[in-house]
């Protein structure tokens, strides 16, 4: 009886390690999710030290201080759009450039996005961060063009800046698996050790069961 019990012992904690192990390992596995990438649209108003998601397109007229953030990036359900890589500060951008009479001075930063979400044979363009003097009563959209070459659709969406990309306008993909876990910003990552600790997890579980399963052969063996 002592031998069955043994076995039956094995058996349920074999079922249990087995379990653990699959279920720590889909923990490092992504799962493709599906989504959009297109140009996002983040405003930071005078005085502001975060973007904001803009709630309507850069129809509205900005006032002297704002800064304007635009980033090629993708989104789906679970994963937000990330806004720029760069925090607005419209003292950075346009602290240096003099107020002009009749005009106002906004920060325009164009963040061209990730390389991983880039279309098809095309790569991001440069960085860009400045700012640009425009007249009173200016929108998003006239500081946008004031610096560069815009392509929108009939709707008014905003589908190429700088050319970029060439052609598409708001297309469906199947997101990066990096980017399947939300995120606050596009420069956070794991540090390189917790990485490693996180690949190496499965494999640590996988040497302790080894050594309960070889500690139960043995004791068995012996009470034989």
């Amino acid at each position: 009886m002592k031998v069955f019990s043994n076995r039956h012992n094995s058996k349920k904690l074999f079922t249990v390690l087995a379990t653990l192990l699959i279920g720590s390992a889909s923990l490092t596995t992504a799962h493709a999710e599906s989504g959009y990438r297109y140009w996002g649209y983040f405003q930071a108003v005078k005085g502001a030290t975060t973007w904001t998601a803009a709630m309507t397109g850069p129809s509205v007229a900005l006032n002297e201080g704002d800064v304007e953030g635009w980033v090629f990036t993708a989104s789906g359900n679970d994963t937000p759009a990330n806004p720029p890589m760069m925090d607005p500060s419209f003292n950075d951008l346009c602290g240096a450039t003099s107020a002009v009479a009749g005009k106002i001075r906004v920060g325009l930063v164009v963040d061209f996005g990730r390389g991983d979400i880039a279309p098809q044979g095309e790569t991001p363009k440069e960085f860009f961060a400045d700012c640009v003097v425009v007249p009173k009563g200016s929108n998003g959209l006239a500081v946008l063009q004031s610096a560069f070459e815009v392509r929108s659709d009939k709707s008014g969406l905003i589908c190429g800046i700088a050319g970029y990309p060439k052609n598409e306008c708001g297309a469906q993909i199947d997101l990066p698996a990096q980017s399947a876990t939300p995120i606050a910003s596009p420069l956070i990552a794991p540090a390189p050790e917790e990485a490693t600790e996180k690949s190496q997890l499965p494999l640590a579980l996988l040497a302790t069961f080894a050594v309960i399963i070889a500690a139960i052969a043995v004791r068995r063996r012996r009470k034989r």
